[in-house]
């Protein structure tokens, strides 16, 4: 148990666009909180090790977090449904330590990553990956980064959905960068590369791909005389796989006192460093070079602010504003305004829009670019109101539409299987729990319904009838021209007057020889002209096949009303309420 309570728990700030939600951690609990919300909508009541969040949407957040009985949990809250978790994996939490969270839901695609060392030996940190793939995990080993602190590895996401690994590991007097991407379209790593050595012990990174898929490296580096230099690189094009890291000649910025932490951003296309001495320096470059923008006195806590947008993403280390509650620090000269908050939400119940169409299967096999997008914001909702909100019976009214004589065998093909498919589902089963108890106005439209069936089936089958008798009469006739022999006939061919009357001469004149290309083209189409008949013929059996499921349908409806003359109204309709 030495390790559960040395793990330093930061906060999260999680923005989506222009919303934000705010994750106060602890030893003992988590909590997710709105903006302007002075009561957390979502808690776990549980001693925690790690947790990590971020947002997808407005309204849908994901968490993960290990907890100390070594079960590593993955969270969804989406709306106003009910949170939904499921169990990752049991990890040994009494010999090893964790690190550095990572979270990435895509679509159905589910990445998280961690870092672990066992006690025996700190300085080793395993960087692991998990994958939720659709239907089950699976777990890849990443590689070893060598730090005495912290593991120094970061993931960025680019614009087409691929991920790109970093880890700084040290050796000796270097520490070397390695690199690796994994294919969102394949799903799969490639090979992790050696890319940047660099002298010294780095202290700390920060990585961020901005939304032209540029990847900015920055770090923090001791040198022999003592201090510590910020330094960056810069590759170019990350979609490119043999695009290199190109280090800038000179240090950002040079310190005396031991930096501690760095953050970095990208905000409309400006760049943003943080670094944390014993001052809180803020640096900005907008395309002339570094400046400095601000430096104080390090009073502020740190915070980890997650950011993921349409398209692009920061997980960066920042710090929490002191005066404004749940607000990074700095946010004035980022360019940020916080609203005024008026008056504070007095309970945990919000006002929230019921979801009627949209039911959300257990997770993890949830798609959140599938979401729909009029989703109200997460909260806790009472019994009364969830029952006040539940939406009542959908009634779906079945209203044919006038099949007229199609002009093409397309249009006739669509409309055949259209009722072909649909009819047949509406057995007595399904109907009489659903029909209304007023009037009977209901039954009395589904006759309707199946009368009205009933004519334009009767209306498709004379239809495809004559379309079929066409067919084989043009099929009949193109055999017959393909099969008629060649008859001869006569030339006039000139002749002495004796050969004439001795030697009366039939000549034939040469016969016309079809070329192959005309005999192949006849012969493909009396092939696609038998295929459109069986085609036809089989569209003819499954229209037998609706008649006779509307004839049983019809069947069911008067023994439906037979019924219902007889029982007890009520009585019959409280069977199907209770």
């Amino acid at each position: 148990m030495a390790f559960l309570n040395k793990t330093a728990l930061t906060p999260l700030l999680l923005t989506y666009d222009n919303v934000s939600m705010y994750l106060h951690i602890d030893h003992q609990e988590c909590a997710l909180f709105g903006v302007e919300s002075s009561e957390p909508f979502y808690r776990i009541h549980e001693p925690l090790l790690l947790a990590h969040g971020i947002m997808t949407d407005a309204k849908t957040v994901h968490l993960v977090v290990l907890k100390t009985s070594g079960e590593l949990c993955y969270t969804l809250i989406s709306g106003s449904s009910m949170p939904q978790t499921t169990l990752i994996a049991q990890l040994d939490v009494r010999t090893t330590k964790y690190r550095r969270l990572f979270l990435f839901p895509q679509g159905k695609i589910i990445h998280i990553f961690y870092a672990s060392t066992h006690q025996a030996i700190p300085d080793v940190w395993h960087i692991e990956h998990r994958l939720w793939n659709g239907s089950s995990w699976l777990s890849t080993r990443m590689g070893e980064v060598v730090h005495p602190r912290e593991p120094l590895y970061h993931v960025n996401l680019d614009s087409q959905g691929n991920l790109h690994f970093l880890t700084v590991t040290f050796q000796g007097r270097y520490s070397l960068l390695f690199t690796n991407r994994f294919n969102g379209t394949f799903n799969i790593w490639g090979s992790p590369a050696e890319t940047l050595k660099i002298p010294g012990e780095i202290v700390d990174i920060a990585a961020l791909m901005t939304s032209d898929n540029v990847h900015h490296l920055y770090w923090i580096v001791k040198t022999p005389n003592g201090q510590f230099e910020l330094r960056s690189a810069q590759q170019a094009d990350a979609h490119e796989l043999s695009s290199t890291w190109h280090p800038a000649p000179a240090p950002i910025k040079t310190f005396t006192a031991p930096c501690k932490n760095i953050g970095a951003l990208e905000i409309n296309g400006v760049l943003w460093l943080l670094a944390r001495t014993g001052e809180e320096v803020l640096m900005i470059n907008n395309g002339n070079g570094w400046r400095l923008i601000s430096s104080k006195p390090a009073l502020h806590q740190p915070l980890l602010w997650v950011h993921k947008a349409r398209r692009n993403f920061h997980q960066t280390y920042w710090l929490e504003d002191q005066t404004e509650r749940r607000a990074p620090a700095f946010y004035h000269e980022l360019g940020f305004t916080i609203k005024d908050k008026v008056t504070p939400a007095p309970t945990l119940v919000q006002t929230i829009q019921p979801i009627l169409n949209q039911f959300i299967p257990p997770v993890p096999a949830f798609y959140p670019g599938q979401m729909p997008s009029d989703l109200s914001s997460p909260a806790l909702v009472t019994l009364n109101e969830a029952e006040s909100s539940t939406p009542s019976l959908i009634e779906v009214d079945v209203i044919p539409e006038v099949i007229e004589a199609p002009s093409t065998t397309a249009t006739t093909a669509t409309t055949a299987t259209t009722a072909t498919t649909n009819i047949p589902d509406n057995s007595s089963e399904d109907v009489s729990p659903s029909l209304p108890m007023k009037d009977n106005i209901e039954l009395e439209r589904l006759i309707t319904t199946v009368a009205q069936l009933e004519q334009e089936n009767t209306k498709l089958s004379d239809v495809l009838q004559s379309m079929l008798s066409k067919f084989d009469q043009i099929l009949g006739a193109i055999s017959d021209n393909v099969n008629q022999p060649k008859q001869p006939r006569k030339s006039k061919q000139k002749t002495s007057h004796s050969e004439e009357s001795e030697h009366p001469q039939i000549v034939f004149e040469t016969s016309f020889e079809e070329p192959d290309a005309v005999k192949e083209a006849m012969a493909n189409l009396e092939k696609e002209t038998e295929g459109l008949s069986q085609v036809l013929r089989v569209m003819m059996a499954k229209q037998e096949q609706s008649d006779s499921s509307l004839e049983n349908l019809g069947l069911q409806i008067s023994q439906l009303q037979e019924d219902k003359e007889v029982k007890n109204k009520g009585g019959f309709w409280n069977k199907w309420i209770t």
